[in-house]
């Protein structure tokens, strides 16, 4: 009797954590439940859940700008007036052109010619999106001005962004070797709260479909120019739909835990409306296991979310 009464009491106790974790999934699908979450927050050049270095690039302006994002909290760090590449988006390599879109500072170190100054950063150009488009060239450094003598071009560079190294030392003290970096052709950076909050909604919609094995509602977040980036191989939409419903036939249950989250306004030369969202990926099925990040980038038209690249 004991026993029954102890199997009941725990069968009890778990329904009432399932109810809550279906309610709190309801939760973060919905828009408003987001707008409440993000309150204050400025979410002008993103959303981010971890503090987070923002370095933000206007070319026309020739303006770099450097934040600290943490908690809702934007707190401008250092500004300066620079020198990038010739106008418009990068397309290939040579082209001179500084890339528009958002990078990562992948490493910080002193460069090999001191013709570009005591230290450098490079960045993460060309990104998966960028890949996508099948844009070439590399190389893209944030970097400082020739240690002895001039540059021979004084108000352009091949594509990097550039500036004086009494301010480029500072500013590698303030940034350290990681930082999320935004640059624009001309456009002034500024998501709203709104597009934020939606965004994070349907995002979430996106991975309950996921862990549903929802195939219809899954593939409807994808666009159909979506390309996925796996390494150096690059799928259609109709590739990537094929493979996704032989494996949600399976009908496996499956864990996909989602953390970590930073949401960014992507500037483009097209006028849309992108953003770049990565998380922390935490994946779990009898047939395939996955720790890793995930990236995105996802375009917003109205109530509409729409993946368009996938790494």
């Amino acid at each position: 009797m004991k026993k029954l009464l102890g199997l009941l009491i725990f069968s009890i106790f778990f329904s009432q954590i399932l109810s809550t974790n279906v309610l709190a999934d309801s939760n973060l699908t919905g828009t408003k439940y987001w707008l409440e979450k993000l309150g204050a927050a400025d979410v002008r050049y993103g959303y981010y859940e971890a503090k987070t270095k923002i370095i933000v690039v206007n070319k026309a302006q020739k303006t770099l700008q450097s934040f600290e994002y943490a908690g809702g909290v934007l707190e401008q760090i250092f500004s300066q007036s620079v020198i990038t590449g010739k106008s418009g988006d990068k397309f290939k390599e040579g082209d001179l052109k500084t890339p528009v879109g958002v990078y990562d500072v992948t490493d910080k170190f002193t460069p090999p010619d001191p013709f570009y100054g005591p230290l450098a950063m490079s960045l993460s150009y060309p990104n998966a999106h960028d890949k996508a488009a099948q844009k070439t060239g590399g190389g893209i450094w944030i970097h400082g001005l020739p240690m002895k003598g001039k540059r021979e071009d004084e108000v352009k560079t091949r594509g990097c962004v550039a500036f004086n190294n009494d301010a480029l030392v500072k500013f590698g003290q303030l940034i350290g070797s990681e930082g999320v970096v935004i640059i624009s052709e001309s456009q002034k950076v500024d998501a709203s709260k709104d597009d934020v909050a939606r965004v994070l909604a349907h995002l979430h919609e996106w991975l309950q479909a996921w862990r549903d094995n929802e195939t219809k509602i899954y593939l409807g977040f994808y666009a159909d120019e979506f390309v996925k980036i796996d390494g150096k191989n690059a799928l259609t939409r109709a590739k990537f739909a094929e493979n996704k419903k032989r494996i949600f036939a399976l009908n496996e249950k499956k864990s996909i835990k989602a953390s970590n989250f930073s949401v960014t306004p992507y500037p483009n030369v097209k006028g849309q409306n992108l953003f770049r969202v990565v998380f922390d990926e935490d994946y779990a099925a009898p047939s395939h296991e996955f720790k890793g990040q995930k990236e995105l980038y996802v375009r917003l038209d109205k109530d509409k979310f729409k993946i368009l690249t996938e790494k």
